[in-house]
Parts: C-alpha cells; sequence; structure tokens
C-alpha cells in the first residue's frame, strides 16, 4: 500500500507540467480511492486470482489494456517478475517500457555490511526516496518536471476544532521488527491522557487480529476509538486528515497520513527511514529511532522481513522510549 500510495505526489507533479495527459494505473481494486480526485487518472482493476492470474492471465490483461484504448508508454514502478512480464507483452506490441531502478545491490550491501562500512563506499545514505526513484522513470521517458509538495486529494475539507485534541495511532506494521509492541501503544496512551484529559484517540489498522487487538483496547478507555474494519480506505483517509497528528509505524498508514498533510510521528526499529521509505515532507524530528551507535545492527533489513539476531529480539524497537513519543507530539500539538 505504501508503494502504491507514494505515486500519488509524482502524478499529481507529472500533471501539473503535463495536464494533457491520460493516466492509466494498473493496481488492485482497493487502491482505486489514491487516484480517485484526479480528473487525469483512471484506474485499470487488476484481477490477480481470476482473469489475470498467472502466465496467460498477464498476456490477457494486456490484451484487454490495448483494447479499451491506445497506449503511447508503459512505466514500471515496481519492477518485479509480473511487472516484467506485464512489460514483455506491451513491448511484443511496440510499446516503449520504462522500468524502476530500486537500487536493490546497494540495499543489499547495506544490510549485509551496515551504515558505518556503507558510509564508506561510494554510495551514502540517506538512499534516494522512493518517490525520487519513480520520478526518475518518467524522467527517462522523456518527461521532465520537477517535484514539489503534493498531497492526496481530500474528499471533503473539514475545519479542524481549536479547543479539542484528535489524534491517530496505527500500532501495527506488516513484520515483527517493525512493530513497537502493544504495551508500549497501552502506555502511550495512559501517559497521553495525563496530559491531555479530553484527548480523543483514533485506531487504525487492518487484518482480523489487528481488529480484535485494537477492539479491545478501545473498549478500555472511554475517548479511543477503534476504526480498524469499519471505513472504506476513502473514509480513512478523511478521517486521518481531520486529525492534529498520527503516530505510526514504518507502514502503509505513515504514508497515507503524511499525504494528507498532518504532521507525522514515525517509530522505526528494524528498517531504516534513509534506505527510501521516510515518511514525505516530515521534519526529521519527527522520526523516532535508535541511533545506530547505539545498535549498530539496524537496519536488518529493507522492508523489515529479517529475523532478529540480536541477544534481545527487536531491541531496537522494545528499548526506544515512550516518553520520547510523548516529548516530540507535545511540541507538535503546541
Amino acid at each position: 500500500m505504501g508503494d502504491v500510495v507514494l505515486t500519488v505526489p509524482v502524478i499529481q507533479n507529472l500533471l501539473r507540467v503535463y495536464p494533457e495527459l491520460q493516466i492509466t494505473i494498473l493496481t488492485r481494486p482497493f487502491f482505486q480511492s489514491f487516484f480517485e480526485n484526479i480528473p487525469q487518472v483512471r484506474c485499470f482493476p487488476v484481477d490477480l486470482k481470476g482473469r489475470h492470474h498467472g502466465f496467460f492471465g498477464l498476456k490477457t490483461l494486456v490484451e484487454d489494456i490495448v483494447k479499451e484504448q491506445k497506449i503511447d508508454l508503459v512505466l514500471d514502478l515496481h519492477s518485479v517478475i509480473r511487472t516484467w512480464m506485464i512489460g514483455w507483452f506491451f513491448r511484443m506490441k511496440g510499446i516503449p517500457v520504462f522500468k524502476i531502478n530500486k537500487g536493490r545491490r546497494q540495499k543489499k550491501q547495506l544490510i549485509e555490511k551496515g551504515i558505518v562500512f556503507f558510509n564508506t563506499l561510494k554510495h551514502q545514505l540517506p538512499l534516494p526516496h522512493t518517490s525520487e526513484r519513480y520520478h526518475a522513470v518518467f524522467t527517462n521517458a522523456g518527461l521532465e518536471f520537477d517535484m514539489e509538495p503534493a498531497y492526496l486529494s481530500i474528499f471533503q475539507s473539514v475545519a479542524k476544532p481549536k479547543n479539542k485534541l484528535a489524534i491517530g495511532i496505527a500500532p501495527f506494521a506488516a513484520h515483527p521488527s517493525k512493530q513497537w509492541g502493544i504495551d508500549k501503544i497501552y502506555e502511550l496512551i495512559e501517559k497521553l491522557f495525563l496530559l491531555y484529559p479530553t484527548l480523543e484517540i483514533y485506531l487504525f489498522g487492518g487484518g482480523n487480529m489487528e481488529v480484535e487487538t485494537l477492539q479491545h483496547m478501545a473498549a478500555y478507555y472511554t475517548n479511543v476509538h477503534n476504526l480498524a474494519g469499519k471505513m472504506t480506505l476513502k473514509e480513512e483517509i478523511q478521517k486521518i486528515s481531520e486529525l492534529q497528528a498520527f503516530i505510526s509505524m514504518d507502514s502503509g498508514n505513515m504514508h497515507i497520513a503524511t499525504l494528507t498533510g498532518i504532521p507525522v510521528l514515525s517509530i522505526w526499529g528494524g528498517t531504516h527511514p534513509e534506505v527510501g521509505f521516510s515518511a514525505l515532507y516530515q521534519p526529521k524530528e519527527n522520526t523516532i529511532q535508535l541511533p545506530i551507535e547505539q545498535m549498530p545492527c539496524r537496519p536488518c533489513s529493507v522492508f523489515g522481513t529479517a529475523h532478529c539476531t540480536y541477544f534481545k529480539p527487536f531491541a531496537c524497537m522494545r528499548d526506544l522510549e515512550v516518553n520520547d513519543v510523548i516529548k516530540r507530539l507535545t511540541v507538535i500539538l503546541k
């Protein structure tokens, strides 16, 4: 989800310079809300479990697209085996294809050698942000434009009451090395209510386990509301835009929140923001992480999939103090 939503500011900037372009996004139907308010963009839903499944299904996908409209150019912003195959079918029809350079070799060196050694090489952190890599694909295809801050199109503008504080928290991520721990979230909520007794907290997540966990948390506090499993993606984007701040792990929710234009506090453990996935447009002070000097094994993974081999599992997350988050949040809420 994070990869998909990060295409939005790039496409917004592209259309600022080339408003006559018509863009078709190949993506899962769930993500269509990201592009709903961009007139020049339409989404072509990919059915990977049905009509577009497998080698011949991807061939059918390309046939379906070219039957509907004339395609002049294909940009592969994902660069995995499936999109390579799609690109090959387009090339067979004489349509040029440009694909992203994900910097896989650099990232592999970083994980294998560590940041200290990596910084002695010609490639140093930060690595290009994912949105910059997307931008480079368009540039290579001959579409020149500058990148300026651009955000998700909010569906309904709502004024935020000045006398009421409301924040969002997304406690989960795809992998354990990116999760702070639910006990830390309880501690955070307890301390926040001591500072702000009337604070309203909204919980975000997805999946049966997350929904159940967050529902228990919401039932324990009067001013905590679980939105997981209760809203569409479009409704979640709208709700996030109405908050004063958002606290998130390294996850898709982090990218969605920052692209609504609100302050986002991101919490990092096994992954690292300077590998290319930091929260866009946020000051460095909004990134909460242990320094490399204290935890030299960071990052242990680009996407958080690695198993922790440290003597204290996921200490990079567990040793982060709740007070560090509260201290920065207090500054934001002021």
